[in-house]
């Protein structure tokens, strides 16, 4: 029986993929499956690496058609392939341990109506995307915890904390979703189990909005990677930025459009941000489907100001502020345009110069550290965190 339905879309990344592929099924077990949804242009390295050097029955291709399929619409085709009691999302440039099925197993016997699973990453960059120095993070803790629903719809739809991204990490996308609850999401909203094109922070509202309950693990089971080629990536350069953009809006074409007139606020502005993208799919989530919206426009120009505070130019900054202050301009007959009232550009003294532990998060700097890939990076990291048999026992301390 398949427990865990890994699901792995892919588009242009091959070579990444491949290796993320082969760490993967480096694992022991038969309780889980990965299916690969290729959206590249060329076919052949996955259907070639399949076919003659990838022996695993546990794998599963979905090759590519003939036209490019937007992200919402591969990430749609990967689900519908799962067979799996549990589903989960991972990018192709990075990693899970398929033993987290045994804290799925936990914690369907701790929490029985539990519905939705996340756990703390730990964050990597490939070493093809380290243009200036970078830190990998190791989050520390073990802890094992219910999320409040209501908490998490006020952080989540109302931005409550007035920072630059909710806290509200469950969802899909290196979490666990039980397929059960898919199903009702896909029946709740349009026959889909995607809508919008920001498609991990859709799933997410979607997963505040309909589970029964939500719980979260501070001991991380997978890695969030970022190779050259990735979105996150991008973000070192505008104009690779604004390349990407318009490639992923020309490619969305025919769904649910990256510009909201109700929310007007430019995704392909120079200091557009991660911020403004996930505030621009909450903001349609919400209208869309009659969400409350109260404290949303202050509480959004709290976040806002938050994000200009992590700029490393006073180029960086300017943009930025220009963005939000033309937005907010425009936003709702300009109403909230005088909360915004960001503080003075201050240049930090370093850049992800020095290694440490902050707030349980073990940051280390990744120039000379000798993992290659995200799996090397999470099996180094394993040897400061809690060991998973540990975890799956209750155990509260261990030796090394």
């Amino acid at each position: 029986m398949v427990y865990l339905t890994v699901c792995l879309p892919t588009r242009n990344r091959q070579a990444y993929c491949i290796k993320t592929i082969e760490a993967v099924a480096a694992a022991d077990g038969d309780d889980f499956e990965v299916i690969v949804a290729d959206n590249s242009d060329d076919p052949a390295p996955l259907a070639d690496f399949f076919a003659t050097t990838l022996k695993d029955s546990r794998f599963r291709l979905i090759p590519p058609v003939p036209a490019v399929l937007s992200m919402v619409d591969n990430w749609e085709r990967a689900l519908e392939e799962a067979q799996g009691r549990w589903i989960s999302v991972i990018g192709d440039d990075d990693f899970i341990d398929t033993r987290v099925t045994g804290l799925i197993r936990r914690l369907e016997v701790l929490h029985r109506d539990v519905d939705a699973i996340n756990w703390d990453c730990m964050i990597y960059q490939w070493p093809d995307n380290r243009p200036t120095s970078t830190l990998a993070s190791i989050p520390m803790s073990s802890g094992i915890s219910v999320h409040p629903k209501q908490t998490l719809a006020d952080r989540l739809f109302r931005w409550s904390e007035g920072k630059r991204r909710p806290s509200v990490g469950i969802g899909i996308y290196h979490g666990a979703v039980r397929k059960s609850l898919m199903q009702r999401i896909r029946a709740s909203y349009g026959d889909r189990y995607f809508e919008h094109p920001v498609v991990d922070w859709d799933n997410t509202c979607k997963v505040v909005a309909q589970a029964t309950r939500m719980v979260h693990c501070d001991r991380p089971f997978s890695v969030l990677g970022a190779c050259l080629a990735s979105n996150s990536a991008a973000s070192h350069s505008r104009e690779v930025m604004k390349q990407r953009l318009e490639a992923f809006e020309r490619e969305s074409k025919g769904g649910i459009d990256l510009v909201q007139p109700e929310f007007p606020f430019s995704l392909i502005d120079p200091g557009a941000s991660v911020c403004l993208t996930i505030a621009t799919l909450t903001a349609w989530f919400c209208r869309t489907y009659a969400i409350d919206l109260t404290g949303f426009g202050p509480n959004f120009a709290s976040a806002a100001m938050d994000e200009c505070k992590y700029c490393y130019t006073r180029e960086e900054y300017d943009a930025k502020v220009s963005c939000f202050e033309r937005g907010f301009a425009l936003w709702e007959g300009g109403q909230w345009a005088s909360l915004f009232k960001p503080a003075p550009f201050v240049a930090p003294k370093t850049v992800n110069e020095l290694s440490g532990l902050s707030d349980d998060m073990l940051h280390i700097r990744e120039t000379g550290i000798a993992p290659a890939t995200p799996a090397e990076f999470y099996r180094f990291g394993e040897n400061a965190i809690m060991p998973v048999e540990h975890l799956l026992a209750g155990t509260k301390v261990f030796a090394l």
